[in-house]
């Protein structure tokens, strides 16, 4: 039985071999049809040969994007995207400036393929493919605005489309229009489908942005409950809003706490954070709390002068003088608050002045 399922495969194969030698390579119908069959069984290689002597042969726009297909489907991006913009003209086919835009992601040509995507989104705003791309685009591009308008541009045609209203939310906070963004994302919740993590932390971020703490520490909580990893960035945005709601501050500070140790060594993340507890405890007037805060930002970055007024001010809570004045100094040498820098002269000339009268040091 085994050797007559082999013997059955060499004669399937061999049959297979004839087949293809009896292509008549001098009729470029006949390749195409041949090379038609190779494309059905994925095999681009052989389709590639047909086509390419059947071009020979004749010229073809037929054959040309089948070529297009092959040269595609076997990592040859720049030639497939040579040939898609021979073959491209006022009223060309979709699926040609589609392969085309495929091809120039491939090869990076971002701001090209944006023309062709938009080219296909005027033709047809409801390729929800290519909208979607083009959306990306415009976001990849700092355009959230103008995500936002071909997205919606979609949804006058067909609003029941949830991975383009999941986009439209996204592209909404990513241009900071919070107050839309929590309405898309209120519709959505709607759907079990979209009940994920990723839309759980956006609606509870945005919920944030409007002043909605309690709301927003319910979805952000969802959120990282349906994380299986504990994401920094979750835990900081819903420290941030437990921190506005006085019953839940201490647990806000928590979370922060384990943001931090999640998220090392990232600096400028770790840098927010820190102001935040160091915010969270100078409001509970733990100034040693909010020292030791602000000291491991200097540590993190550059001393700009915000950050030292900060630190003397917590100095100047400790009642720790000396400290007081090293960072007001640094404040002078920094600030160009012209204001703010006569206060602080004020106060440093007060401080010299008090030295020298207990007898620590000249004016």
């Amino acid at each position: 039985m085994k050797h007559l399922i082999i013997l059955l495969i060499l004669i399937a194969f061999c049959a297979e071999i004839s087949a293809q030698e009896a292509v008549d390579t001098t009729n470029w119908k006949a390749l195409y049809t041949a090379a038609k069959g190779r494309i059905a069984k994925t095999d681009y290689f052989t389709a590639m040969n047909y086509l390419q002597k059947a071009l020979q042969l004749h010229e073809s726009d037929t054959l040309k994007r089948e070529l297009a297909v092959c040269y595609y489907n076997r990592g040859y991006y720049y030639e497939c995207g040579k040939i898609c913009r021979s073959i491209l003209y006022p009223d060309s086919l979709e699926s040609d400036m589609v392969l085309l835009t495929k091809s120039l992601k491939k090869t990076e040509e971002f701001l090209d393929m944006m023309l062709y995507q938009k080219i296909i989104f005027k033709k047809n705003p409801l390729n929800q493919a290519n909208t979607i791309g083009l959306a990306q685009s415009y976001l990849d591009f700092s355009r959230p605005d103008l995500a936002v308008e071909c997205l919606d541009e979609y949804c006058q045609l067909d609003s029941t489309n949830l991975s383009i209203n999941t986009m439209k939310a996204r592209a909404l906070f990513a241009g900071q229009k919070y107050q839309r963004a929590v309405e898309e994302y209120e519709k959505l919740m709607l759907d079990d489908g979209c009940n994920t993590p990723v839309n759980f932390y956006y609606y509870g971020v945005s919920l944030r942005m409007t002043g909605n703490y309690l709301q927003s520490v319910t979805n952000l909580t969802l959120a990282n409950e349906l994380t299986e990893w504990k994401n920094p960035q979750i835990l900081t945005q819903l420290g941030y809003s437990q921190l506005k709601i006085d019953s839940l501050a201490y647990k806000g500070a928590e979370n922060l706490k384990k943001a931090v140790e999640a998220m090392q060594p990232d600096p400028q993340s770790l840098k927010s954070v820190y102001y935040r507890l160091a915010d969270y405890h100078e409001q509970r007037n733990n100034w040693r709390k909010s020292l030791d805060y602000y000291l491991k930002i200097k540590a993190l970055d550059n001393m700009d002068a915000a950050l030292s007024y900060r630190i003397s001010y917590c100095y100047k809570m400790l009642q720790n003088a000396e400290k007081e004045l090293e960072y007001l100094d640094k404040f002078l040498a920094l600030s160009d608050d012209s204001v703010a820098c006569v206060r602080v002269k004020e106060r440093i000339q007060y401080l010299k002045n008090e030295r020298f009268m207990n007898g620590s040091g000249n004016k």
